[in-house]
């Protein structure tokens, strides 16, 4: 009984292990946060590198991540349009190591944030975009935060002059 015991709660225990394990590592969530996040008020790596203020150690170390990137599988899309446009990321960012006259730009355009969230990221949960999604909680037409003349215009007063704005 002990012996089932134990042998229950080491199982349970890597289970839990390699799961945690698992998120921590998975390359796409390691090549954003080292490349592309920064503490507020400091520049992202993918901005030095398109400046051409990185480190060579720190660009080439985004090149590793990058290529670690190039072969997982995206959350959301086609596997092989991510790995089409990460490879674009990769050729110019080995350009920039090179110091290839136009390297930096080719850089710059491979990095597109939007378009790559928009066709492999998944936002949200199962209901897509909640309270917090794209635009916020609240930034509807008329929400908090919108200015004057934002939402529907105000219907016609029985006389033809429109209402006031309540």
């Amino acid at each position: 009984m002990k012996l089932r015991l134990f042998f229950s709660t080491t199982a349970l225990l890597a289970a839990v292990t390699l799961a945690i394990g698992a998120e921590g590592e998975n390359p796409i969530k390691q090549a954003m946060v080292f490349a592309h996040k920064a503490p507020r008020g400091e520049k992202k790596l993918n901005e030095k590198i398109a400046e051409g203020t990185a480190s060579e150690a720190d660009v080439k170390k985004a090149l590793e991540l990058y290529k670690a990137m190039a072969d997982a599988k995206p959350p959301k899309g086609e596997a092989a349009a991510f790995k089409v446009k990460t490879n674009k990321l990769i050729a110019a960012t080995e350009e920039v190591i090179a110091k290839k006259p136009d390297g930096v730009e080719h850089y710059k355009t491979a990095v597109d944030c939007r378009s790559c969230h928009n066709d492999f990221r998944k936002m949200g949960g199962p209901q897509g975009p909640g309270p917090g999604g794209p635009g916020g909680p609240g930034r509807g037409p008329g929400g908090p935060g919108a200015g004057p003349g934002s939402g529907p215009a105000p219907a016609p007063a029985p006389g033809g002059a429109p209402q006031p704005k309540p």
